[in-house]
């Protein structure tokens, strides 16, 4: 093993950890360092955040002859039980940056990069319009609040947990320890619903179908629907990311999310190339997909998008909001340095740049050659709001380093009314703020706030109250906005109410609630 000598040789080392490119005797070191140092323990969880929000393993089922409706995919992360467990016998991956997972998810950004998945967990609701404030950004300075510490003991792994509240009739998705994904409604016991590894992406409007992903890590990831009444599964020809090797001039179909039930928007995309080599989506056709016909409808175009920001549970860096009304998506400017937030009117096709969301630029990443990214962002499921940075990151993230964290602010699309609801405290890398299902609370999650804290954690806030800090990282909303799906020593559920900590089914995994 040779000697480690600096921060970024550390840092580098526990990226070829994460990547199983490592002896055994370099194993024992990294592990050793990892227990003592927090910031290779973040380093290492937002490595397994991109790489999860990035690419699904393995494969769904054969699909059933009796269904021929498309779907949506997403894709399936690694099973995780700690904040930094051992990965023996993790197949060699490429190097992944640190930071790119705690932005793009930003995690992607991978969305989310696991967390993954929390994006509409709920029916899009009408939240207040904050006033309009054409100049000073008012800010909120919150009193201090404990940071919430989860202590309670992980159950049995296999024994079942429901994390809906008592009396509930919500549905959601999730992956047990065997790797097969099943559905919860109320608390009644788990349905199996795929027989390999698969991750939900996106339920339809009625819950009727479940869009799931799964993948072999070469090839474009194609999404694939479950229909929830007759339990069977269909292939479709769209995917969610564009593979390992993209070409330049290749037109990927890609999966942006549901309509209605009927239908779900695809993005015919070209693959181009920028003046400095690097591969990014280019000319955008948008498309209106028949789910049981796969007849394509054109209903619009857009430039070229930046991939990876936001928290999805697609790992896409787009938002379908307001009952399939609008796209809220990312283009970069004419000099490919800039993002800029764009909500695309899919009713009358028009197009409106919003605000900066900063730096647009590029970095090496797992599973795929088009990395691109931007500061991450969230919009409510009924439109009317964002959550971004403001500046955004002044720094390009590599495998030694991660951009510095920004201000997040709560605005009207445009920007005005803005306000600063987690207050002025930065965190130590730049986080990602994620809309609750109703839009009337949001969380910033992805990196630490504290350097005694020995992880991640999340600040948490019901808008226009004071903000709470949490240990752990978000994996997703429960889908009545009132409880948190939150990672830390494994799966708990917490209580927005009571600040309770529930421990969910260890090693379980991408809870996703039905609208």
């Amino acid at each position: 093993m040779s000697p480690v000598t600096s921060k970024h040789d550390w840092l580098r080392r526990v990226s070829d950890y994460h990547s199983g490119g490592v002896s055994d005797g370099e194993r024992i070191g990294v592990e050793a360092h990892l227990a003592t140092c927090q910031e290779c323990q973040e380093a290492l969880a937002m490595y397994r955040r991109l790489y999860s929000l990035l690419r699904s393993p393995s494969r769904l089922a054969p699909p059933s002859a009796d269904l021929t409706e498309e779907t949506t995919v997403i894709e399936t992360l690694p099973r995780r039980s700690t904040a930094w467990s051992p990965r023996p016998n993790a197949p060699r991956r490429p190097r992944v940056l640190a930071g790119v997972a705690a932005v793009l998810a930003a995690t992607l950004i991978v969305a989310g990069f696991v967390a993954v998945y929390a994006a509409r967990l709920s029916r899009p609701t009408v939240a207040r319009t904050p006033t309009a404030q054409a100049t000073v950004l008012p800010t909120v300075t919150p009193s201090a609040v404990p940071t919430v510490e989860p202590t309670a003991t992980q159950p049995v792994p296999g024994a079942f947990v429901c994390a809906n509240p008592p009396g509930s009739s919500m549905t959601y998705a999730y992956q047990r320890t065997d790797g097969n994904l099943y559905a919860v409604t109320g608390c009644d016991a788990p349905r199996q619903l795929t027989h390999t590894r698969a991750v939900p992406i996106a339920w339809s409007p009625s819950n009727r179908y479940l869009a799931v992903s799964s993948g072999d890590f070469t090839t474009p990831d194609k999404a694939s629907i479950i229909d929830m009444h007759a339990s069977t599964t269909a292939p479709t020809s769209f995917a969610v990311d564009f593979g390992m090797n993209p070409r330049v001039g290749q037109t990927v179909p890609i999966f942006f999310g549901w309509l209605d039930d009927s239908a779900f928007l695809g993005a015919n995309t070209t693959v181009t190339q920028n003046p400095q080599g690097f591969l990014q989506s280019g000319p955008t056709t948008l498309v209106r997909v028949d789910v049981l016909s796969g007849k394509q409808t054109a209903i619009g175009a857009i430039p070229g998008w930046v991939l990876f920001g936001s928290f999805s549970n697609s790992g896409l860096n787009v938002r379908i909001v307001a009952n399939g009304r609008y796209l809220f998506y990312v283009g970069y400017d004419s000099a490919g340095k800039t993002g800029y937030l764009h909500r695309f009117d899919l009713a009358t096709g028009a197009d409106t740049q919003l605000v900066s969301l900063g730096l647009y630029t590029f970095g090496p990443c797992q599973v795929t050659n088009m990395c691109g990214w931007v500061a991450p962002w969230d919009v409510s499921a009924d439109g009317s709001h964002i959550l971004y940075h403001s500046p955004g990151p002044g720094s390009a993230p590599s495998d030694t380093s991660a951009p510095k964290d920004t201000p997040v602010y709560y605005a009207n699309p445009d920007g005005s009314g803005a306000s600063q609801p987690f207050g002025t405290q930065l965190a130590v890398h730049l986080v990602t703020p994620i809309f609750s299902p109703d839009g009337t609370a949001g969380v910033v999650s992805g990196s630490t706030y504290s350097t005694s804290s020995g992880g991640v954690q999340l600040k948490l806030v019901r808008f226009g109250g004071i903000p709470a800090t949490i240990s752990g990282s978000l994996e997703s909303w429960r889908g009545d906005g009132q409880a948190l799906v939150i990672v830390n020593t494994g799966p708990a559920l917490y209580d927005l109410a009571s600040g309770q900590t529930t421990p969910l089914e260890a090693d379980s995994n991408f809870y996703f609630w039905a609208h």
